[in-house]
Order: C-alpha cells, then sequence, then structure tokens
C-alpha cells in the first residue's frame, strides 16, 4: 500500500512539474514577443534612417541582429506552439486528413522543383484540427526544407491496420545519419544552423502523435531520402 502510494505522489508530483514548466514557457515566450518586435522596428527604422551614411561594415552588424532576431521569433513560436500542444480544449471530431493536406499545400511556398503526391486515400479521424494540421504541416514542411534535388518528391500515404492507421511521409532529399534518427525528434535538435529552422517542428509532431497514443518513426540514409511514419490508433473514431 506505502509503495502504492509512494508512486501516486511521485506520478502527481511529475505531472504538477511538467504543467509548470509548460505554463512557465508559454508565459516567458509571450513576454519575449513584445520587446523582440521593438528590437526589430528600431534597427529597421535605423536602416532606413542612416543607410546612405553608414559603412558597409555597420550595415552588416544590424542586419545580422536582425537575422538574430528572426530566429528568436522562431523559436519563441515553436516553444509557444509545443507549450500548448496538451492544453487545447476545444471539442474534438472527425478530422478528413484529404483536407488537412490539400489545405497545407495551398498555404505553405512549396518550390516548383517539388511535387507533393497523395498516394493513397487518407482516413477521417477524431482530433483537433490544430494539433493535426501542425503535425502534418511540420513533416511535410521539413521534407521540402532538406529536399535538394531538381526534382523533389513527396509522397503522403497511409495503411490501414486493424487497431491504428499508419501514416508515411515519402521524400528524395537529402537523407538523415542514423546517428540522427533518435535526436532529431528532441527539442532544440537542428542538424544545421540557419535563421528557417527553430529546432522544435519534429518534437512538436512527436508529442501530438504520443497525445493521441501515437508513435513515430523513420528510415533514411544520406543522400537516399527519408520517410517519416506514425501510428493513429482508430479508437477516437473513424469514417
Amino acid at each position: 500500500m506505502n509503495m502504492n502510494k509512494q508512486r501516486e505522489e511521485l506520478l502527481k508530483n511529475l505531472e504538477n512539474q511538467n504543467r509548470e514548466l509548460n505554463e512557465y514557457a508559454h508565459v516567458v515566450s509571450h513576454d519575449l514577443k513584445a520587446p523582440l518586435r521593438n528590437i526589430d522596428t528600431l534597427i529597421n527604422w535605423v536602416l532606413e534612417e542612416n543607410k546612405d551614411v553608414m559603412s558597409e561594415s555597420c550595415l552588416n552588424l544590424l542586419n545580422q541582429v536582425l537575422f538574430n532576431v528572426e530566429k528568436m521569433d522562431l523559436l519563441i513560436k515553436g516553444i509557444l506552439a509545443y507549450s500548448t500542444i496538451d492544453k487545447l480544449e476545444s471539442e474534438e471530431r472527425l478530422i478528413d486528413f484529404n483536407q488537412i493536406v490539400d489545405e497545407i499545400t495551398r498555404e505553405i511556398h512549396i518550390p516548383k522543383n517539388i511535387k507533393i503526391s497523395i498516394i493513397d486515400d487518407l482516413p477521417k479521424i477524431k482530433g483537433n484540427t490544430w494539433r493535426f494540421k501542425q503535425l502534418m504541416q511540420n513533416l511535410i514542411e521539413n521534407s521540402i526544407h532538406y529536399n535538394d534535388k531538381t526534382e523533389g518528391q513527396i509522397e503522403i500515404g497511409c495503411i490501414e491496420n486493424k487497431n491504428f492507421f499508419e501514416f508515411y511521409i515519402k521524400d528524395n532529399g537529402i537523407g538523415i545519419a542514423e546517428k540522427y534518427h533518435d535526436k532529431i525528434f528532441k527539442i532544440f535538435t537542428k542538424l544545421e544552423s540557419n535563421n528557417q529552422n527553430s529546432g522544435v517542428g519534429l518534437s512538436i509532431v512527436k508529442k501530438i502523435i504520443e497525445f493521441y497514443k501515437g508513435s513515430i518513426w523513420l528510415e533514411s540514409k544520406e543522400n537516399s531520402g527519408t520517410t517519416f511514419y506514425f501510428t493513429l490508433p482508430k479508437n477516437y473514431g473513424t469514417a
């Protein structure tokens, strides 16, 4: 009995700590956005008013500040998204993944050399629209971003199993070395340093899938493309 009570108290403490950490991340991230906007506005104002009299080195330094402000803004947006995944209280309903993918491909920038194809008809699953859209958009954008081919191919499909749906997103991009296969799902992990990647996207994907009691993994080799697989249980409702 004492062991059970200790286990219950430990789980309760862990839940409280996780909740407090998520709340802290949300508050801190929100409070950082205003000063970042001010920095961006001030630097752009200085550049606009003084670009003709500034030396090239000064201009480069100010542009470097703007570059890092943009990186920080992406990071904050990622932290906010990550901290709110399991806090949404909106009503869950049947979500058509064909419609989700169609909306994403109309809203995001897709280079002309990238072709996205839906290989199998995608299912309808009970869940939250925002979560499922974040899930698919992060995976699709990841496949676009890491594709270096003149004719980039991204295939999206789903296989129905007895108790779950198994989705896949396959690309012919640069691939991922095996030593990074587990690391890339950890928050703030990036395989390259640039202002277009916050290092949060795939951790958001993993958190959403685990929220729905699914799992995610990948198959990839360097220069041979990547296939992300993930499962979502049927017990959330299908049609």
